[in-house]
């Protein structure tokens, strides 16, 4: 199960991304990269962009840190 933190569901909202970009692109990524202090970040092309996803895993639960384009 995907979850989002206070902080993901602001940016979601100020940057206009789609929760559901979010989940495809956790889901089906291009590439995954290992982040900072265990994090996970996920990489997927949307349209001329790149969304980027920060997460990181609790057993069986994933939670979204933050999101955003790499080339806005």
């Amino acid at each position: 199960m995907i979850f989002f933190t206070a902080h993901s569901l602001l940016k979601l909202k100020q940057r206009g991304i789609l929760k559901s970009l979010v989940i495809a692109t956790i889901r089906n990524p291009e590439y995954i990269l290992d982040g900072k202090a265990g994090k996970k970040i996920a990489i997927k092309t949307v349209g001329k962009n790149k969304l980027k996803v920060i997460f990181t895993t609790r057993g069986k639960h994933i939670i979204v840190i933050t999101e955003y384009f790499l080339n806005q």
